[in-house]
């Protein structure tokens, strides 16, 4: 069944392929949703099969594990990857009302499936490394997302937004590489065994901080949350539902599959941190939503506080809260990119997104 592993992923780029060669034409944001649809259908297969099947994994060239590029699916994967088609295909019917020729003869269209297909893959990599390697072209979509307005404030938060997830991605890779130089392998199941039976835990536990360094960046936790809110206020509103959505999610995704899958054996030092993380994300995202007036700069504090809401369930690490936290993961992601989206129905009708100047919206 490796074909309904890999064409989740391959459907966006190949749609963001024929993106880019048509750009120049009136109309390629209708390829845009003819993609997103078909991915939708596709995600929809992928569930189907995971609930038939249970989980379902393949490797990808005839390369034998822990050696080859894995792609696996579980119940979670499978839930996330339906997600993202729903979402993916929400913002490509919105995109076709907002985004411009300008933008769209730039490229906008084809960056947007490319962040789409980076997401996908996220989801369903079953190893550390094409993990990274999937951030990576996350990284570099929503940076060309960020900036293709051309606007001052955006190109603004897109410096500050890929500053701080640069930071991230190297001490990713850090981890990776001093993980693979200590058990040999980068295989997300092998690592589980490889991680337990090494005989210097504390090396295994340092290592396992710098997981959390990097992916509570990207994940926008407390006190590493600061690019989230001077970034996502700034491109096309359909820019900020899709990075609401879903870009913080991989990042909990993340932190939940290390956490959870491959070291668990110093709960007691990694939780608590966790705890605390978690706690003060929720404290100082919800203070610094109260101190807004910008539709999108609340929302954006907003998910901070959120944030914090997914990551107390795995910091406590029990069955109950871990199905809470997977449940509101999923639960926020269509919630907050329709917000967005709300938000930028708000400015279409009155010019303005500051709460102070769009009285009457009701009427």
């Amino acid at each position: 069944m490796s074909w309904i592993l890999a064409l989740p992923i391959l459907v966006p780029f190949v749609t963001a392929a024929a993106l880019f060669l048509l750009r120049n034409r009136r109309g390629s944001g209708w390829i845009s949703v003819a993609g997103a649809v078909v991915s939708l259908v596709l995600a929809l297969a992928l569930l189907m099969a995971v609930l038939d099947h249970g989980v379902i994994a393949t490797q990808m060239s005839a390369w034998a594990a822990p050696f080859g590029i894995t792609l696996v699916a579980d119940y979670l994967s499978a839930a996330m990857v339906l997600i993202t088609a729903i979402v993916s295909l929400a913002v490509a019917i919105w995109a076709m009302a907002e985004v411009g020729q300008t933008s769209a003869r730039m490229g906008w269209h084809g960056l947007f499936q490319t962040l789409i297909g980076g997401v996908t893959g996220a989801f369903l990599t079953g190893d550390l490394f094409n993990l990274y390697v999937w951030f990576e072209v996350l990284l570099i979509s929503s940076f060309g997302l960020l900036v293709i307005s051309g606007r001052k404030k955006a190109i603004d938060g897109a410096v500050k937004y890929v500053a701080l997830n640069l930071i991230s991605t190297v001490m990713f890779l850090c981890a990776a590489g001093l993980l693979y130089g200590a058990t040999g392998t980068l295989n997300m199941a092998d690592l589980r065994g490889a991680v337990a039976a090494h005989p210097d835990q504390g090396l295994m536990s340092v290592i396992a901080m710098m997981f959390m360094f990097g992916f509570g960046l990207k994940a926008a936790v407390f006190p590493l949350f600061f690019w989230l809110p001077a970034s996502y206020h700034t491109p096309h509103y359909a820019v900020s539902a899709v990075f609401a959505g879903l870009l913080t999610k991989v990042g909990v995704y993340a932190l939940m599959r290390v956490f959870t899958l491959i070291f668990v054996g110093d709960q007691g030092w990694t939780h608590e941190i966790l705890l605390w993380v978690a706690c003060l994300t929720m404290l100082t995202g919800v203070l610094g939503a109260a101190a807004q007036s910008d539709f999108r700069k609340i929302l954006s504090f907003h998910i901070v506080s959120q944030i914090g809401y997914m990551v107390l369930g795995l910091a406590l690490m029990t069955p109950l809260a871990l199905m809470g936290a997977v449940f509101y993961l999923l639960h926020h992601i269509i919630v907050k990119g329709n917000l967005f989206l709300i938000a930028g129905v708000s400015r279409r009708l009155t010019g303005s997104s500051d709460l102070y100047a769009i009285g009457g919206l009701y009427r």
